[in-house]
C-alpha cells in the first residue's frame, strides 16, 4: 500500500479471503514455527498462535505493525508467542537467525514486489528462513483468466466501481476503486477512495495499491529457477485445482533436492 494510505481504512477494505485463515490453520497444523512475510496487521498470523508454537512476522509498514502489536496485546499470555519485526520482506539482508517450517505469505502480499530485484531478494530471505523439509506457502490474486480476455483499452483509468461499505472506528465508509492497468509489465495499481457516509465528500480519503501479478505457469519457472520446488497449486482454499478460470492461486513450495554439486535438480 501507498504510504499515505492510513491502516485503519487500509485493513477495513482488505480483510482477506473467505477461508483464507482456516486454511493456513490446516497447512501449518503441524508446525511448531512459522515467518509471515508482509504480516500487516497480524489477522493471520495471531490466529495460528498456540502454546508451544513461535510466531514472526515481518512488515515495512509502521501503522500497521501498530495494529499488530494492538492485536498482540489482545491475545494475553498467547502474544508472548509472537514477534513482530520491522523490515521490508525482500531486504536481502534480513536475518532472523533462525529457520522456520513455515514462510507464509497471504492475500496477495507476493503481488507487492514491482520489480524483479524485490522478488530475488524475497526469495533470499524464503531461501535463508525455511527449515530442511518445510514449506513456503502463498496465496493471491489468480490473473492468468484476467490476462487472457481483457481489453486494455476497456480499462478506462476514469471508471469507477464500489468495492463495499466498511465501518471504522464507528464511522461508515462507502469504498470506491478504479485501475490502471500495463499488460506488458504485469501491473495493476488500484486507487481506493473512501467516502465518508453523510459527511462532506471533500472529506474522501484515497489510497493506493500497487501490484505487480504472475501468470502461473511464469510464476512457477521463476520458482523452479531460485530452487524451490511447486508442490501444488491450487484455485481456492477447499483444494480444487488451479485453472484458466481460478480466482485465486494458493503455492505450496518445497526447498528443491540439491545435486552432487550442491545445484538444485
Amino acid at each position: 500500500m501507498s504510504a499515505d494510505y492510513p491502516a485503519k481504512l487500509y485493513v477495513a477494505v482488505h480483510d482477506g479471503n473467505p477461508g483464507d485463515v482456516d486454511f493456513y490453520r490446516r497447512r501449518c497444523a503441524d508446525a511448531d514455527s512459522v515467518l509471515e512475510l508482509g504480516c500487516g496487521d497480524a489477522r493471520v498470523l495471531a490466529a495460528l498462535a498456540r502454546p508451544g508454537r513461535s510466531l514472526v512476522g515481518v512488515d515495512l509498514e509502521p501503522e500497521l505493525l501498530d495494529l499488530a502489536r494492538a492485536r498482540r496485546a489482545a491475545m494475553g499470555e498467547l502474544g508472548e508467542t509472537l514477534e513482530l519485526v520491522a523490515s521490508d520482506m525482500a531486504a536481502p539482508e534480513l536475518e532472523l537467525g533462525r529457520r522456520f517450517e513455515r514462510v507464509i505469505i497471504p492475500y496477495g502480499g507476493l503481488y507487492c514486489l514491482l520489480d524483479d530485484a524485490a522478488f530475488d531478494g524475497l526469495m533470499a530471505v524464503v531461501e535463508r528462513h525455511l527449515a530442511p523439509g518445510g514449506r513456503f506457502i502463498f496465496d493471491c490474486w489468480s490473473a492468468d483468466g484476467f490476462h487472457a480476455e481483457a481489453d486494455p483499452e476497456d480499462m478506462d483509468p476514469g471508471w469507477i466501481e464500489r468495492v463495499k461499505a466498511v465501518e471504522v472506528e464507528g464511522e461508515a465508509w462507502e469504498v470506491l476503486e478504479r485501475s490502471a492497468w500495463q499488460p506488458e509489465q504485469r501491473r495493476i495499481d488500484v486507487t481506493y477512495i473512501h467516502v465518508p457516509v453523510g459527511l462532506d465528500p471533500e472529506a474522501a480519503v484515497e489510497g493506493v495499491v500497487r501490484q505487480r501479478y504472475w501468470l502461473a505457469p511464469e510464476l512457477e519457472a521463476r520458482l523452479s529457477g531460485v530452487g524451490l520446488r511447486v508442490e501444488a497449486m491450487w484455485g481456492d482454499f477447499e483444494g480444487s485445482a488451479h485453472g484458466p478460470d481460478s480466482s485465486l492461486m494458493i503455492v505450496e513450495c518445497t526447498r528443491a533436492a540439491k545435486g552432487p554439486t550442491g545445484s538444485a535438480r
